[in-house]
């Protein structure tokens, strides 16, 4: 561009060192001398008129210096505008990355805490779990086991209870002595209890009763009516299964008046199953 600007100023000033002005009136007319040289060797002069070239020089010097200046303002304002939306991107693009990064942290410590909340749920409900696995595992394998006999022979009324006081084995069983002075078992651990009784009796028409929470649930005849003087004792057994739970109780009833053979003629068993 200075080139351009330089070259143009040179011309110009060759231009008016070269011109001549005739100004009669408002009207004005360049023109610029010219030697000629005759054959006599003598001189001449001419004037042509160069205004409409200089005009035409001007115009296209204009014309030049426009174009160049347009052309340097567009490459400017193109740079400037490149520059400029380089920097909005490289804006929008760091703004973003802070935002995925800031986004990113916080959804890993939510995450974070959620897995640290279902961990302690699940820890928990699992401790639960087991607790429970345990203490179904320990009432399964439970050990409740007695047997007792009676003491000596004794008669019992009607609806008496019948005492097992001599105890051969016992085990997981905490009232053994309540059962061994009245005949009744209390359950402690719940659950699928085994009874089998045996009774030897002299007495005609002799009958006892399987008992359950004073409910009968099962009759065992042990002698009948009989006048044959060779056929005295009689063995009656009864052996059910009976569902209890806590507190639930089991014991022998004399149905009618008889009398109950001592010692290991006559004996109960208990045994929890399940």
């Amino acid at each position: 561009m200075l080139r351009l600007s330089a070259i143009v100023l040179f011309t110009l000033s060759i231009i008016e060192n070269v011109c001549s002005n005739t100004c009669g009136h408002d009207n004005c007319e360049t023109a610029i001398d010219i030697p000629l040289i005759t054959k006599l060797n003598a001189p001449l002069k001419a004037e042509l008129d160069i205004t409409s070239l200089t005009i035409q020089l001007k115009e296209l010097i204009e014309k030049h210096v426009n174009q160049s200046v347009s052309k340097a303002v567009n490459d400017l304002v193109e740079n400037i505008l490149d520059k400029t939306v380089q920097t909005a991107v490289n804006r929008v693009q760091t703004s973003n990355s802070v935002a995925m990064a800031t986004f990113r942290q916080e959804m890993e410590a939510e995450l974070e805490v959620k897995i640290g909340k279902t961990q302690t749920i699940l820890d928990n409900k699992l401790k639960g779990d087991m607790k429970q696995l345990k203490s179904e595992v320990k009432k399964v394998t439970e050990k409740v086991a007695v047997t007792s006999c009676a003491h000596r022979t004794q008669t019992y009324n009607s609806g008496k209870i019948i005492t097992f006081s001599n105890v051969k084995m016992s085990n997981g069983i905490g009232n053994v002595n309540n059962f061994k002075s009245s005949g009744k078992f209390t359950c402690e651990k719940p659950g699928l209890y085994l009874i089998g009784v045996y009774i030897v009796s002299y007495t005609k028409n002799s009958e006892f009763h399987i008992m359950k929470n004073g409910i009968n649930v099962s009759r065992v005849y042990v002698r009948p009516y009989l006048n044959s003087a060779d056929d005295n004792h009689h063995t009656g057994t009864g052996i059910i299964a009976v569902q209890l739970d806590v507190n639930d109780t089991l014991n022998i009833n004399a149905y009618s008046k008889m009398q109950v053979l001592g010692s290991a003629y006559s004996c109960m068993t208990i045994i929890k199953v399940k």
